[in-house]
C-alpha cells in the first residue's frame, strides 16, 4: 500500500514538472517556475540574472536595470542585462511610441517617420498613419525624412526657383545648392520643380517681339507671350514685362524691295527684313513680295513693277506688266529660211 502511494506521488511530482513552465528573466518563484501559480515580477529597474530563478524575494533581483530607450523594445519594456543588449531596436523608419515598450516583434514599433517636409519632436509621428507630424510651410522642406525639431527651423531647404529643378524640387542647403538650372532660353513652368533631366524645362523663351511675366510661355509653343502693338517690338528674346512698356524699340518700315510677316524692320537694326528674290519686287512696308507677270524678269531687290522687263529675245512696254512679243522681223525669219535650205541642198 505504501509502495503504491509512493509511486503515485511520484508520478504526479513528475506530471507537475512537465506541465509547468520556467519563470521568465526578471521574474522569480520559490521553485524557479510557474508549478505553485505564477512567478513573481522583480521591482522596476531590477532583474534576475536569468530565467528560472529560484527565490522567495527581491533579494533575488540582483541586476539593475534600465527601461529601454524609444525606438527599442523588450517583453518586459527594460534592458535585461544593465549595457543595452536587452533591448530590440527598431526597423529603420519606425519607433516604439515611448520608453520602456514591451513586446516580442516589430509590431511593438508602431510610429513611422515623419516624411520628408513635415517633422516632429522625435522624428516620428504619433500614431503611425502621419498624425502628429507638423507640414513644413510653402516653399521650405526638411532635409529628409525622420526629420527632428520643434519649430519651421527644421525646415531647411528651399524651394528651388523658376528656371532651376531637383529631385525633391528643393535645394540642399536653404541657399540654392543642389539646384540645377535650365539651358539658356528654357525654364521649368513654376517654383519647386522636381526632375532629374532638362526635360523638366517646359518652357521657351518669348520671342523678340513679345513678352510676358517671366519672359517665358507657357506651354513650350508660344502661348503666354503678349505681341507688341505693331511698329514696336522688345529689345530682344525673353523679355520680361507686364504691358506695352516693354516694347520700347520703335521700328522702321521694311523699305522697297523688301518685307516682312509684320511690315517692320522686326529686330530695329535693319536685318528684319528680308530681300525680295528675282522676278519679284515690293514697295516699302511690304509683307510679302509680288511676282512679276507674263514672264518678265526682275533682279532681286526689286522696288517697283516698271522693274519687270521682257526677256531676251522679245520686247514690250516698260509698264511692267504687258504681253512681251518676240522681236524676230519678217526678214529675219526669210533669211534663216533660205539659209536652211541653201544648207540642206548642199548635202546632195
Amino acid at each position: 500500500m505504501n509502495k503504491k502511494l509512493f509511486t503515485l506521488i511520484a508520478v504526479l511530482c513528475l506530471l507537475e514538472g512537465v506541465l509547468s513552465d520556467p519563470c521568465a528573466i526578471c521574474t522569480f518563484s520559490a521553485s524557479g517556475d510557474d508549478s505553485a501559480g505564477q512567478c513573481t515580477a522583480c521591482d522596476s529597474g531590477t532583474c534576475t540574472t536569468s530565467e528560472s530563478t529560484i527565490g522567495n524575494d527581491q533579494s533575488v533581483c540582483t541586476v539593475t536595470t534600465k527601461s529601454c530607450p524609444i525606438g527599442t523594445y523588450s517583453a518586459n519594456g527594460y534592458d535585461t542585462n544593465g549595457n543595452g543588449a536587452g533591448c530590440t531596436s527598431c526597423n529603420p523608419g519606425t519607433s516604439t511610441p515611448s520608453t520602456q515598450t514591451q513586446g516580442t516583434s516589430q509590431t511593438a514599433c508602431s510610429l513611422n517617420a515623419c516624411a520628408q517636409g513635415t517633422y516632429s519632436a522625435s522624428g516620428f509621428d504619433t500614431d503611425g498613419n502621419g498624425a502628429g507630424c507638423t507640414s513644413c510651410n510653402p516653399g521650405t522642406s526638411t532635409p529628409s525624412t525622420q526629420t527632428q525639431g520643434t519649430g519651421q527651423t527644421a525646415c531647411s531647404l528651399n524651394a528651388c526657383a523658376q528656371g532651376t529643378y531637383s529631385a525633391s524640387g528643393f535645394d540642399t542647403d536653404g541657399h540654392g545648392a543642389g539646384c540645377t538650372s535650365c539651358n539658356p532660353g528654357t525654364s521649368t513652368p513654376s517654383t519647386q520643380t522636381q526632375g532629374t533631366s532638362q526635360t523638366v524645362c517646359s518652357l521657351n523663351a518669348c520671342a523678340q517681339g513679345t513678352y510676358s511675366a517671366s519672359g517665358f510661355d507657357t506651354d513650350g509653343n508660344g502661348a503666354g507671350c503678349t505681341s507688341c502693338n505693331p511698329g514696336t517690338s522688345t529689345p530682344s528674346t525673353q523679355t520680361q514685362g507686364a504691358s506695352q512698356q516693354s516694347c520700347i524699340l520703335i521700328l522702321k518700315a521694311c523699305p522697297a524691295g523688301s518685307y516682312s510677316a509684320s511690315s517692320f524692320d522686326s529686330d530695329g537694326n535693319g536685318t528684319g527684313c528680308t530681300l525680295c528674290a528675282i522676278n519679284t519686287y515690293s514697295a516699302a512696308g511690304a509683307t510679302t513680295c509680288t511676282s512679276c507677270t507674263n514672264n518678265r524678269t526682275s533682279p532681286a531687290g526689286s522696288t517697283d513693277v516698271t522693274a519687270c522687263v521682257c526677256p531676251s529675245g522679245s520686247a514690250g512696254p516698260q509698264d511692267g506688266t504687258s504681253v512681251c512679243i518676240s522681236s524676230t522681223t519678217s526678214g529675219q525669219k526669210l533669211t534663216v529660211f533660205v539659209s536652211l535650205i541653201l544648207a540642206l541642198l548642199s548635202l546632195f
